[in-house]
């Protein structure tokens, strides 16, 4: 009976205690769905800001429109501060003005890209992504007022999401929104933009990422924002017509991220395993694409196939699964590359075999691996029979001396291993030992 009146008394007093935690907690996820979708929205109405038609709105909607948004989105980020002493609203409204900065500088350099071109401007297959008729007095008045709300738009927002690497992460900023003002939008000179500004901001994550501060959802959010140029610069690209450099690059981009970068971001071995599938699909498509660039295509057996083996070589250094399949497989193309070139008589062919050879068996040797080991022996073997033709016919064109050779040969041969037969026998069979406990 006791036990039931304490438990009757108890009972009450834990579930009003647990009541304002659950409600609190119920308001808590509230208050982050708002957050989310308000980001979300935003989000979309600035990827709508940048694809959608100008040639049926005023000049002014054009040059004015995303000056205002930012300052907005700067001026909800005061009012969550000061106004309602709230520092989550705070930082996600100074996020997305810096985030609607490089939006702006996109539409600023585009309308420079308008202007400096003028009729020749290589524009996007859409017509409604067009810019033309620009002003040059209003580009430099925007230009002007884009650059202040960079410099002081993006400090405010750096620093109130990570107060420590401010300067670090302005002066990505401002390489990679420097770079969407370049009025190129040529497949081969883009290429160039796009590759240097990927290192850089690859160069610049790499040091923030070792800092431990940087792993909160704060700093996360400002290195993403390191990210957007890079992305707006690619998405840019992609509306005009795209050359094989760009592919290259692209799919270069892509690997590295998918195979070597994401390692970095997470251990979920389901996640590193699609994308490790995700990276090797890019980089042979990339090989494909540089087939059809420098090689004209991939008929016949043309020098190409040696770079796929150190390629696939390569991948297996990077790779977390199936590294062993990458270098089997990569062992058999160089195999099969160098005795279709040899029977093809190619001029590459004499050449490429031993070196092919020695690479592979250097491998094989490393990695204690009998596939590339055996790959490299045929292509060793196949490159002394191919000039040992050539040593045939001219044996058989001077004969005596060609007996005279063979016979020397023999002779030295046989007192070589007169002297060293059981070193020689006993060093055979351990290498065979040795051999058969490899993969």
């Amino acid at each position: 009976m006791y036990a039931q009146q304490c438990s009757t008394e108890i009972h009450p007093a834990i579930e009003a205690q647990s009541e304002p935690e659950t409600r609190s907690n119920r308001g808590g996820k509230i208050t982050t769905y708002f957050r989310w979708a308000g980001t979300l929205l935003i989000v979309v109405s600035a990827l709508g800001f940048m694809i959608q038609g100008h040639a049926d709105l005023v000049p002014a909607y054009r040059y004015w429109v995303g000056l205002a948004f930012t300052l907005v989105l700067c001026g909800g980020g005061l009012l969550c501060a000061y106004g309602m002493r709230e520092t989550r609203g705070a930082r996600i409204f100074f996020g997305l003005g810096t985030a609607f900065v490089s939006v702006q500088v996109s539409q600023v350099g585009a309308m420079i890209y308008a202007w400096w071109h003028g009729q020749a401007a290589s524009q996007p297959a859409y017509g409604w992504l067009r810019f033309m008729d620009v002003s040059p007095a209003l580009i430099a008045v925007d230009l002007v007022l884009t650059a202040i709300l960079l410099g002081s738009v993006s400090y405010a927002g750096f620093s109130i999401l990570a107060r420590r690497h401010t300067k670090r992460l302005m002066q990505a900023a401002i390489v990679g929104n420097a770079l969407l003002l370049i009025p190129v939008r040529d497949g081969h000179w883009v290429v160039w933009l796009i590759a240097g500004l990927f290192l850089y901001g690859r160069a610049a994550e790499r040091c923030l990422h070792r800092d431990y501060a940087m792993q909160t959802w704060e700093g996360r959010a400002a290195r993403a924002l390191l990210v957007l140029p890079l992305a707006i610069m690619i998405g840019r690209s992609l509306l005009h017509p795209v050359s094989y450099p760009l592919v290259l690059v692209l799919c270069g981009i892509l690997a590295i991220g998918a195979i070597h970068d994401l390692k970095r971001y997470t251990r979920s071995p389901q996640l590193l395993y699609c994308g490790q599938w995700v990276g090797t699909l890019a980089a042979l498509v990339g090989w494909r694409v540089g087939c059809e660039a420098f090689f004209g295509g991939i008929g016949g057996y043309n020098a190409h196939l040696l770079p796929l083996s150190g390629l696939l070589f390569f991948l297996s250094s990077q790779v977390t699964y199936h590294s062993r399949l990458y270098r089997t497989f990569a062992s058999l193309v160089a195999a099969f590359g160098v005795c279709a070139a040899l029977l093809d008589t190619q001029a590459w062919a004499p050449v490429t075999a031993p070196g092919a050879g020695i690479a592979l068996t250097v491998a094989g040797m490393h990695y204690r691996e009998k596939m590339p080991l055996l790959c490299g022996s045929l292509c060793l073997v196949a490159g002394v029979l191919f000039y040992g033709r050539y040593a045939m016919d001219y044996f058989s064109a001077i004969p005596w001396v060609g007996t005279i050779g063979l016979g020397l040969i023999v002779i030295l041969a046989a007192s070589w291993l007169d002297r060293q037969d059981r070193r020689l026998f006993r060093k055979a069979g351990y290498y065979l030992q040795q051999l058969k406990s490899w993969s």
